[in-house]
């Protein structure tokens, strides 16, 4: 899909063409102002280039979710750093669908439960969870518990 396509999509639609690989997305990150996401931005004008990216462009995957060895821990997957968000997300694509995330996502929002709040540090309502069920909970539930 062209960038320019993606863009007439409706909100949902965007949302789910806009997972990247660690299952971050692109269309709710804070960065969307000056930045296309991993989807449809070449190698040459991502800073990051994570290593889910990298993975998944060498192993000719989609995103994390269709890895036997997910999650791996490494990057963007690292708890330490980034939180159980992105690997609950991949989790809940690996289960449903990114169809399934991105209407989840969708329909959160509109109830208020927002992917990042904080632009400056890129936390949300899903993040502060310690366990990926707690994050799929939420999805599922619409209900913020922390």
């Amino acid at each position: 899909m062209k960038y320019e396509e993606y863009i007439a999509l409706g909100r949902t639609g965007r949302i789910e063409n806009s997972i990247a690989p660690c299952g971050l997305v692109c269309e709710l990150c804070s960065e969307r102002t000056h930045c296309k996401g991993c989807n449809f931005s070449k190698k040459g004008e991502l800073e990051c280039c994570c290593h889910q990216r990298r993975c998944c462009d060498k192993k000719g995957f989609e995103g994390c979710w269709e890895c036997s060895d997910f999650p791996c821990g490494k990057d963007m997957h690292d708890v330490s750093q980034h939180g159980v968000r992105l690997i609950a997300f991949t989790e809940y694509i690996k289960r449903n669908s990114r169809k399934a995330l991105a209407e989840r996502l969708a329909e959160n929002e509109k109830n208020g439960i927002i992917y990042h709040r904080d632009p400056v540090n890129y936390t949300g309502d899903y993040d502060g969870y310690s366990e990926v069920e707690e994050v799929i909970s939420l999805l599922e539930s619409g209900e913020k518990n922390v």
